[in-house]
């Protein structure tokens, strides 16, 4: 008798307990699965990202963090690859899911799934010797026939270029024009604005150059998705992706982030990308 009046008293809270799995299961196979880990891949390029030890820095893995940290996603690693043909390759057969900094053409996008949202723009700039600064402008390649120009040998730049008809010299390495510049050996020196703002802060020379307004080159560069990729719900996730950096945009993050390596530069680069 006992025994039949405590099956009856329990098999309600049975029943409640089996409706409660039940419920949780359809919740589960309906929230988005992260079911192993986000494998993101780069080269090292300072300050864009880079490995200090084993921990990975720079701008771009700052902003992939804050990006991860706002979807909740913390199983994440960063790898860094030696060689740009090997970053590709690994994309092109999904062995890495997202790829750091890249810029967009019609090739790549047949194995990359590019986000709407570019992070960066990137521009090739001249620079100068800062006591040049009230004397050399550019608005026109014209402007610049006076002086001596140096240049990689390599470098595509850009055609109009190399086709114009300045005074142009080359040199086998691009890490050789800052130092050939700070000693009077050129004139002007195209290089990356972003890297060389970076470098010269690092080595002390940042208040000896500057740098003419009017890029000679300026794209815009992504962290784009391998569509080879069997990380689960790559569209969901740029089409987040591209909401949070809106909002990083507009709410100050990513000034923050750029200020972080680049000190005052950084502000004047955010002005240069987004015009406020």
């Amino acid at each position: 008798m006992i025994h039949r009046q405590d099956s009856k008293t329990h098999w309600p809270l049975r029943r409640a307990v089996q409706l409660l799995a039940v419920i949780a299961g359809l919740i589960m196979a309906q929230a988005p699965a992260h079911a192993r880990t986000l494998l993101i891949e780069g080269l090292s390029e300072p300050p864009l990202k880079w490995l200090s030890g084993k921990n990975p820095r720079g701008i771009d893995v700052d902003i992939m963090r804050e990006v991860l940290r706002e979807m909740d996603i913390k199983d994440y690693e960063f790898r860094f690859v030696d060689s740009g043909k090997r970053l590709l390759h690994n994309a092109r057969l999904g062995y890495s899911d997202i790829v750091l900094t890249l810029s967009q053409n019609d090739e790549r996008s047949a194995y990359l799934l590019y986000p709407d949202e570019n992070h960066l723009l990137l521009d090739w700039r001249f620079a100068i010797r800062a006591d040049d600064v009230r004397t050399i402008h550019f608005d026109q390649y014209s402007d610049l026939r006076a002086y001596r120009v140096g240049a990689a040998a390599g470098y595509s730049y850009t055609p109009t270029f190399w086709n114009s008809d300045l005074d142009i010299e080359t040199v086998a390495r691009n890490d050789l024009l800052i130092p050939m510049l700070l000693e009077n050996r050129f004139d002007i020196v195209p290089v990356n604005y972003l890297s060389t703002i970076y470098e010269t802060i690092q080595n002390g020379s940042r208040a000896k150059i500057a740098f003419l307004s009017n890029p000679l080159r300026r794209a815009a560069y992504y962290n784009p998705f391998s569509r080879a990729s069997d990380y689960p719900d790559k569209e969901v996730f740029l089409a987040q992706y591209d909401e949070i950096l809106r909002d990083m945009r507009h709410d100050g993050r990513l000034l923050t982030i750029f200020r972080r390596y680049l000190g005052p530069d950084g502000v004047d680069w955010w002005k240069s990308q987004y015009g406020n």
